[in-house]
């Protein structure tokens, strides 16, 4: 079985007449992928639709959509997969800062994260680095701490609630740096982000490995601290926050798979048996340390039971650093 593009798929809504692309309308299966093309949680996404569609596991589950809805930190995403039937057909692929965070952050997310969807696997976690522009003369964390000391210091993320937002707030705090010494800049994505750090218009930002490990090769960027709690073969001479003298730091993140509420037991074990098999694969493997992705895998409790730690974590940061969106 194929996985279908978004065009196939909406050559199939339109009512196709052949007999198999009739079939293959009934039995498509969506993930709804919180992010565009192109990012580490959209590959992460499309190695899991590849695995159901050629039956990773032991069987095929036919045809598999891979649906791009990003914005709002998930919400947008998370919302669409709430209103759909139960029935196993639609999930949500995600970080899990839109469970875990989110409610902090937002009056009204679009749903009930409580309500509307649960837990169906742990799909990798990553940590992100913490990279700074060469002009800022930082060597080592203990270089950012000085700097931030002596004057505010400006640092880009992805933007409000954001995986970088977050890891360098709880490090400011683990610092004992007050609020005033880190200036944050919010931009539209990780992109943007790296663009003006690239500039040296902002002098550091926490970024996803894969999007900065090139620019730290080439010189134009250095990475002095990974927030997770092993170095990472893409950047080897960046020391984790514990190493650097902060025991007990670990900042990772998980790509979390949803369901909505009330989708059976049996299929939510399926799709999580899924996850676990495809994760298995050595080329699975590869692929996913070229993002910095951990193969790290859960089934729902386990799942749940990130979000609910997370959340723990998050909301503390959240309160601490005054976000809020809408």
């Amino acid at each position: 079985m194929a996985i279908l593009t978004r065009r196939m798929a909406g050559q199939l809504a339109l009512g196709a007449t052949a007999p198999g692309l009739a079939l293959a309308q009934v039995e498509a299966t969506r993930i709804v992928a919180a992010f565009p093309p192109g990012a580490a949680l959209d590959g992460v996404a499309r190695l899991l639709a590849d695995g159901a569609a050629r039956g990773a596991g032991g069987r095929s589950r036919g045809t598999v959509v891979v649906e791009n809805r990003a914005g709002a930190n998930g919400n947008i995403a998370a919302a669409l997969v709430a209103r759909t039937p139960a029935d196993g057909r639609t999930l949500l692929l995600a970080i899990d800062t839109t469970f875990s965070l989110n409610p902090h952050l937002y009056a009204n997310q679009g749903f009930d994260p409580a309500r509307d969807l649960e837990p169906v696997a742990i799909a990798g976690t990553y940590p992100v680095a913490l990279l700074v522009h060469p002009s800022a003369g930082i060597a080592d964390l203990g270089g950012f701490l000085r700097a931030a000391q002596a004057r505010p210091l400006l640092y880009a993320s992805a933007g409000n609630g954001s995986p970088g937002h977050l890891a360098m707030e709880h490090l400011r705090s683990t610092l004992g740096l007050p609020p005033t010494a880190l200036e944050h800049v919010p931009f539209r994505g990780n992109a943007e982000a790296m663009t003006d750090l690239l500039a040296g218009r902002v002098a550091a930002g926490f970024i996803a490995v894969s999007g900065g490990a090139d620019f730290v090769r080439d010189g134009r960027l250095r990475a002095i601290a990974v927030s997770g709690p092993r170095r990472l073969a893409m950047m080897p001479e960046a020391q984790t926050v514990a190493e650097a003298g902060h025991p007990g730091f670990d900042v990772r993140f998980a790509y979390v798979l949803m369901a909505p509420r009330g989708v059976p037991e049996a299929a939510r074990r399926d799709w999580a048996g899924l996850v676990t098999a495809v994760f298995a694969e050595p080329q699975v493997r590869e692929r996913l340390a070229t993002w910095a992705v951990e193969p790290e895998v859960g089934g729902p409790a386990e799942a749940g039971e990130w979000i609910a730690s997370a959340s723990r974590r998050w909301g503390k940061v959240a309160r601490e650093a005054g976000m809020r969106v809408g």
